[in-house]
């Protein structure tokens, strides 16, 4: 738990802490998720851990697999980072994209589904992300909210990014077990719009979306773990959030440059949802608030490419009398 020095005083808060999750050993929430999940392959006896992932799910259970010497295998989504991919590779694991995975509601589910009966037929559970697939790994992800219940402050408002929602249900489910009870809010982009509005509006359900997103990692159309987590988050007092891709990617930006944090965009969301609050007057000032930095921005070059000048390199001079000018001209700016 970091407290934030630069942004959330500008908004007016001075108690806006940061959970990095991005310090993981595979650089995500998710190793939470794999150690749980493998450790229960290995006790079962299992010889093969089967799953999916858009990428960062991937890399954990390629990891955790090899530590243990399991075959990995994992249908990826559609759109996933090449970052993330050479990431699950490097741990060995066998990994095949799947057309419109993660991005229509019907294929997503075809493919879920298929994957239940694949690891039925293979001995094995299927490893998704989602507590409707995986309790026992997401049981790991719960720990989150143990880990800040224990911090020593005593939070009032956690604000969660979701896709199928299985975080924000984990850490809400997390603190109904400890004595703390904070407001857990759910944070979507506005392109995977399956839980938040809902949520803010009262509605009991969740809904598939066709998924316009570009945030990798909450690109879930269909609704998975929606439902379960409109409830707990409405019940711990919280609510919705929706935001652009583009408030997205200024919100990295601003982490990296005002906090030093370095997050991959999805990441960066759960700060998004705090703005959107505190500009909105829909927090109070001197609250404790906690925001889920879920993975390392190691992960996305594409969003690094984004986030700087010359994408393609750094200039270069001549001399060190050129070097000496850039400095200059450089303070002069700031």
């Amino acid at each position: 738990m970091v407290k934030s020095r630069s942004i959330g005083p500008s908004l007016g808060l001075e108690n806006l802490y940061f959970k990095l999750e991005s310090l993981n050993p595979t650089g995500s929430y998710k190793d939470r998720f794999a150690s749980a999940a493998v450790s229960h392959l290995v006790s079962e006896k299992a010889t093969v851990c089967l799953g999916c992932s858009s990428g960062n799910t991937g890399a954990a259970l390629a990891a955790y697999s090899a530590a243990v010497g399991l075959p990995c295998i994992l249908a990826i989504v559609d759109s996933a980072p090449e970052p993330k991919l050479r990431q699950m590779q490097v741990y060995g694991a066998t990994i095949v994209r799947v057309s419109g995975f993660g991005v229509d509601a019907t294929t997503t589910r075809t493919v879920s589904d298929g994957l239940v009966r694949l690891a039925a037929d293979l001995g094995t559970q299927v490893q998704i992300s989602a507590f409707c697939y995986a309790p026992i790994g997401m049981a790991g992800v719960q720990i989150i909210a143990h880990e800040i219940a224990g911090s020593g402050i005593a939070i009032d408002h956690v604000f969660s990014p979701a896709g199928a929602g299985g975080l924000a249900l984990a850490v809400a489910r997390g603190f109904e077990a400890t004595d703390a009870s904070p407001a857990v809010h759910c944070v979507q982009p506005a392109g995977n719009d399956t839980i938040a509005t809902p949520l803010r509006d009262g509605h009991s359900s969740a809904r598939a979306v066709e998924c316009t997103t570009a945030i990798s990692g909450l690109q879930v159309a269909s609704v998975m773990d929606g439902h379960e987590t409109l409830a707990a988050c409405r019940r711990s007092g919280g609510t919705g959030y929706t935001v652009s891709d583009e408030f997205i990617y200024d919100v990295q930006t601003r982490m990296a440059r005002e906090e030093g944090i370095f997050c991959e965009p999805a990441g960066a969301v759960a700060l998004a949802g705090v703005i959107r609050a505190a500009e909105d007057l829909e927090v109070a000032l001197d609250s404790n608030i906690a925001c889920l930095v879920t993975g390392s921005g190691f992960k996305d070059e594409a969003s690094q490419a984004r986030m700087v000048s010359s994408p393609g390199g750094c200039p270069s001079v001549d001399s060190f009398s050129e070097f000496e000018h850039v400095v200059r001209e450089t303070l002069l700016r700031r």
